[in-house]
């Protein structure tokens, strides 16, 4: 499979190249970024490649697929040239900005008939893919706890300064890692939100924690979700989970573990890592079936989603229904 990637920043250079150069069968042969400096300082990490300052260049290349890891206000126009020019996509999270813009990229993989997987990489955690496994332990699920937090981009890619800009990024620690938070309790739970309240913790030039709340379709379940920048010493990694027949939790310091309603504590044994969301775009591009369980760009709008009401709801004060 030949690759060509749209961005080369901190992302895409720390988690995406290195994943896709241990994959046989697979060469990222083009590189595209806003600063040809960083295109070339790719391509040299990786090996070899030609490079680019315009991600138009490489639509039309002799490519199978596009991996999409620009800025946030950059995957809509990307993503759906690319699907319109037959290539699969492989986007960074979030997926878009606002739901409009993934509702748009959607439509266009759907028409395209072709493969559109987001980069939820915290869907192959063990520790959330043995939650998952085990979430029927619980019974009806009542509630939800969740968090996600570290330093920020100042931290761990002080160089992104984008990240600070909203009309680039589309906001602060909410889309950037709620949107994880939100799609790993999506993909544990099965739970689907209808309607969210919020507020945010600083504003200039973009939030640095956000606070959810939630409610699902499925019992009437409430839930609550933390993300924050400002998490130190990070990471603030969480998920408790109420049912009625006990209470399943993890964190960034203590094990799985499962306490059933009588009291028992059970430790659950994790899996095996398996895949990457990687790995299984590649298989799914290919034609094959993924190892683990990626997440697509129904999932990925599904989040969007979650994130387009949430803002709304910090801005006017008031709980805002979910579009689904």
């Amino acid at each position: 499979m030949r690759i060509a990637i749209i961005g080369c920043g901190a992302i895409a250079r720390r988690s995406h190249l290195p994943a896709f150069k241990q994959l046989e069968g697979v060469d990222v042969v083009a590189f595209a970024s806003r600063s040809l400096s960083s295109a070339e300082a790719a391509a040299s990490e990786y090996g070899s490649g030609d490079v680019y300052d315009d991600w138009r260049k490489v639509i039309d290349l002799d490519v199978d697929a596009i991996d999409i890891c620009s800025p946030n206000v950059h995957h809509v126009d990307q993503a759906v040239a690319a699907a319109e020019a037959g290539k699969h996509v492989l986007v960074e999270k979030p997926m878009a900005c606002t739901l409009d813009e993934a509702n748009d990229m959607l439509e266009a993989a759907n028409d395209s008939a072709i493969v559109m997987h987001i980069a939820h990489n915290l869907r192959y955690v063990p520790t959330l893919v043995a939650a998952r496994d085990n979430v029927a332990r619980l019974g009806q699920i009542v509630g939800v706890r969740a968090a996600f937090g570290h330093a920020g981009p100042r931290f761990w890619a002080p160089d992104s300064t984008w990240f600070f800009d909203k009309a680039l990024s589309g906001g602060g620690a909410l889309i950037d890692l709620g949107v994880h938070a939100i799609d790993f309790v999506r993909f544990v739970t099965g739970l689907e939100a209808t309607h969210v309240a919020a507020m945010l913790f600083g504003n200039e030039p973009v939030e640095d924690a956000a606070q959810l709340t939630m409610r699902y379709e499925s019992g009437g379940a409430i839930g609550s979700l933390h993300a924050s920048w400002v998490a130190r010493p990070a990471p603030d990694f969480g998920l408790t989970i109420f049912g009625t027949d006990g209470t399943m939790h993890l964190d960034a310091r203590t094990p799985l573990t499962f306490r059933a309603a009588d009291g028992e504590k059970i430790e659950i044994p994790l899996p095996d890592a398996a895949s990457s969301p990687y790995e299984d775009f590649v298989l799914a591009a290919s034609g094959g079936t993924p190892k683990g369980t990626p997440a697509t760009a129904i999932d990925g709008r599904a989040a969007v989603a979650i994130i387009s009401a949430a803002y709304e709801a910090a801005a006017t004060g008031r709980t805002v229904e979910v579009v689904r």
